[in-house]
């Protein structure tokens, strides 16, 4: 019952929060940063794009370095049930399940950035309150990876050739 309840509270809490704009499914996809450097919670958003489908790839504040949440899938939703969500979709909701806790965040587009609201629940029996976070994410160039890039070489080295002038040929 409880989790009928809580799921129905982020629903109506998401449609609170859906503006009245629509944008494409495709304004969701890059690599996103949180744009408060001392956040303790969610660090960097990965959305991946394929049609209708959307994959939310998540990294949390850890210490020496940032956790991997992994991916999941994520819903779309458009403005109405006869809309279409990869043309007008408004927010993406994904959920994350672990041993101890499920999180939901519904991502909605606020301008250039990311409006990205966190809805955690303890399923574990700790005690620990429930709680949610509001955070902005704005696009990033990249999200590091593990090790270092080699510098990238031409596969053949083109040197200056001299340019011949086209001569006519008389037949």
């Amino acid at each position: 019952m409880k989790l009928i309840l809580s799921t129905v509270a982020a629903s109506l809490l998401l449609l609170i929060s859906l503006s009245t704009c629509s944008a494409s499914l495709a304004q969701f996809a890059g690599d996103w940063s949180n744009v408060d450097p001392n956040s303790g919670g969610i660090t960097k958003l990965r959305i991946a794009i394929s049609g209708a489908s959307a994959n939310v790839h998540a990294w949390g504040k850890c210490h020496p370095t940032d956790c991997d949440w992994g991916g999941v899938n994520a819903f779309a939703f458009a403005p109405d049930v006869s809309s279409d969500p990869v043309s007008q979709a408004q927010a993406l909701m994904a959920t994350y399940v672990t041993s101890f806790s499920e999180t939901t965040l519904f991502i909605s587009p606020q301008g250039s950035r990311l409006s990205v609201q966190s809805y955690t629940r303890f399923t574990d029996g700790s005690g620990r309150s429930n709680y949610g976070s509001s955070d902005l994410f704005g696009k990033s160039t990249s999200i590091s990876a593990v090790g270092s890039i080699a510098e990238i070489q031409p596969i053949k080295k083109y040197e200056l050739q001299e340019i011949l002038p086209i001569r006519k040929i008389i037949a």
